[in-house]
Parts: C-alpha cells; structure tokens; sequence
C-alpha cells in the first residue's frame, strides 16, 4: 500500500498545481472545481471507460439521485478547461526531458461508426482496419529512452483530440507543426522520431530551424524527395538509397502490430546528404531486408558513419513505437472510442482526463519499483512485464484490483479530501462558483 499511497497522492497534488497554474481566464479555480477535476481523473481510472456516465458512478456517492448527479457532474465537466491544463503539463513535463531520449509523435484516431449527434464529427482513417470513417483524430507525443531503457514507462508529453471541421482547423501538417512548434519550446533535449508523414518540407525546415535532432522515415517511390550528396548533385531518395556505403546485416528486436517482439534483419548503410537549400550535414541510412522491395530510409541529424551509429538511429526510429502502444492502450483499458459528449468542450475534457489518468501515474522517480508492485497486485506475476515493455495495463489493473470505490482511493490521499457527514453535502455539489 506504500507504493499506492504515494502515487495517489502524487496525482492528487499534481492534478492541483496544474490547475492553480493553468492559463485559464479563471487561474484561480475554485476549490469544487479543483476537487471536480481529480475526482473526475480518478473516476476514469477505477470505471475503466471513458463514458461519462461509467465515470459518475465511480465519483463520490450521497444520497442524492443518481440522475442528479449526472446533471451536476455533467455540468461541471462544461465549466471547467482541461485543455488549458493539459497545455501546462505538457510544459511541465517538457522541462524532464533528457538527453538521449526520443520524442515519439505521431497522429491517430477515435473511431465513432454509429454517432450522429455528436460535435464535429469528421472523416477519419480507421487506424486498424483502413477504412474512412467518421470520428476525431488524436495528436500524440511520448517520451522513452532507447538505449538504457531507464523507464519501463513512457512519459506522455501530449495527448489532444482535434476535428478537421473545427473552425479554426486549417490542415492536417498544420497539426503536426503546431505539436512540434509546442514541444520545441516546452523542451530542450530529445530527438524526433516520426514515420512517413514526417517526410514533409515544412516538418523538415522547421525541426532544423529550431536546431533539433530528428529521425524521419522518408518515402521510397518514383516522386520521393530530392536530396544534395557529394558537393552538389541531386538525386531521389529512390534512387539515392543503392549508392550508400553498407556495413554488413543487423539483427534488432522490435515491436509487431499485436505487441509482440519480432527479429528485424537487415542489410544496413548510409551516406552523407543534404536538404536542398540547407548547409547542415544529414545522413541518410538505408535498411533493406528481402521480404520488402524497398528499402526503410531513415533522414536524420545524428552523425552516422559507423555501424554502431546507425544502428544507434535504427533504435531511435523502433522507439518510435511507444506512441503506437499508448493509443492501444487508451483505447482499450479506457475504451476511448466510447466516448459520448453532446458539446466540443465537453468532449475535450475527456480526452485531456484520459491523458491526466496516464500521465499522472509517471511523474514520481523509482516508477519501475512502483510497476513491479502493481504487477503483482494484479495478478500479472504468472507472466511478469520485461524491462521497456508497456507499463500500463499492470499499473491500472493493480489499482483497481486494490481500491474498488472512489471513496477508498480519495481517503488515500493525505490532507486532500475525507468523506463528509451523511448530514452535509459533498463537495460536488456545492453551488456554482
């Protein structure tokens, strides 16, 4: 129980500082609002389901109706601006970033097949099976350390829902330059690892402006990119890629779709290169394996002209993977395409919930120490977590293994909350602020 104690209580002051610090208009949130917005953190936890009426179940109980407490919690959730929080946090956690780590961004979607009603339905690419649909897309950034492996928990950095029918939505890369432009002011070390929408002039310019390591994985066909090598010759990297200098073949271990780990051998190289218009020196390394008929072509910032740097920036890209597991894993421990909001904000708020109840749980120092705690309070011994596998689904199974109602968890929590009277009311349902 030390271990839960701790992190409890962590969440619950964190959750506070972020909300005395957001740049809400009303900085100063009341004391309902505040207490609403950890409860509302901590209800998803334990209802396990983004659902917000699951979630009001979980919440503090009196002997009002439930269907009361519904309209206010629902009400409540209209008030406040989680958004705005989450903004701040991820200048918190900026700040945290080291050296050697990767920042992972990528983009996905929540899925809604049978909505109607709901605000700023838009197109979508179902991620799982390919197909367009209807529903929200996801703008996501996770931190992980490649090398060491030092967290077994990857620090989530952003977490935000988007509609391209927003009013003020302009352009899917324009999401991508305002996700990067964000995590480059909120930190100062870290490499980008992006996939293949990464390979975009204005992404590219922007990264090297802002004199940002990167790893992008380019495009390999007829009209892929032209690239400066040798003093001043231009070629496409479909072309490009066979001139490379290689080294020999490699064996890496990396991620599957299932979440599994597979043997990646390759033949692997690389080369000097240049963006056309840029002075900065790139390196472009190649990896070719028989299964595929083009290669993967890596354009990064770090100096890759031995074989130990280039499968150094091989690991950089498969840690890229990490962001693909936390959409897995918000979508199925907080079966995030339940989600059901009649207005925008409503909608938003949620999603930054989510994003709250992962990201809360990794802010303390020795969080390997806690997993290995909640792996055995969930039971997960009889096939224990290696090191740098996703952390999450043991943490959140431990706790609701542990603490079954919300009243249990928040009594856990020194000096922040305590159960009232049956004779008063609870703080939910004070009078609006």
């Amino acid at each position: 129980m030390y271990w839960l104690n701790e992190i409890l209580s962590h969440l619950a002051g964190y959750v506070r500082h972020l909300v005395q610090l957001s740049a809400h208009p009303e900085a100063r949130w009341s004391v309902f609002r505040r207490r609403f917005a950890v409860q509302l953190v901590m209800g998803l936890v334990l209802a396990g389901d983004v659902m917000f009426s699951s979630i009001v179940r979980r919440m503090p109980k009196n002997e009002v109706a439930a269907r009361h407490r519904y309209k206010v919690a629902n009400r409540m959730l209209g008030e406040i601006d989680l958004v705005t929080v989450a903004a701040q946090q991820t200048a918190e956690l900026g700040r945290r970033v080291p050296e050697g780590a990767v920042i992972a961004v990528d983009l996905s979607d929540i899925t809604k097949a049978y909505a109607k009603a709901m605000p700023n339905l838009a197109a979508v690419r179902d991620g799982s099976t390919g197909e367009i649909g209807k529903g929200y897309g996801l703008a996501t950034a996770v931190v992980v350390d490649p090398e060491q492996e030092r967290r077994a928990v990857p620090l989530p950095l952003m977490f935000e829902v988007f509609s391209t029918t927003e009013e003020d939505f302009k352009s899917q890369p324009a999401i991508w330059l305002d996700m990067l432009r964000r995590i480059c002011a909120g930190t100062q070390a870290g490499t980008f690892a992006i996939d293949r929408e990464g390979d975009n002039g204005r992404i590219l310019r922007l990264l090297l402006g802002e004199k940002r390591h990167f790893v992008v994985r380019l495009q390999v066909h007829e009209n892929s990119r032209h690239l400066v090598f040798d003093e001043n010759s231009r070629a496409r990297v479909r072309d490009l890629w066979e001139g490379a200098r290689f080294y020999g073949e490699l064996e890496a271990t990396r991620l599957l779709n299932d979440g599994k780990r597979g043997a990646y051998r390759a033949r692997y190289g690389s080369r000097p290169v240049r963006l056309p218009g840029h002075e900065q020196q790139l390196w472009m390394c190649v990896f070719k394996t028989d299964e595929h008929e083009n290669p993967m072509v890596l354009l990064t910032t770090h100096k890759a002209d031995t074989p130990a740097a280039v499968a150094r920036v091989l690991g950089m890209y498969f840690a890229r993977w990490s962001v693909e597991e936390t959409h897995r894993f918000a979508k199925q421990e907080f079966k995030l395409e339940n989600i059901r909001a009649l207005t925008w904000n409503r909608l938003q708020n949620l999603v930054a919930a989510v994003w709250g109840a992962i990201a809360t749980f990794v802010q303390r120092p020795n969080a390997e120490a806690a997993l290995r705690t909640f792996e055995v309070l969930s039971q997960r011994i009889i096939k224990p977590l290696k090191v740098g596998q996703f952390w999450g689904y043991a943490i959140v199974d431990g706790i609701r293994a542990v603490v079954p109602s919300t009243h249990r968890l928040l009594a856990l929590i020194p000096g922040y909350w305590a159960p009232p009277p049956p004779d008063q009311q609870p703080s939910l349902f004070a009078p609006r602020a």
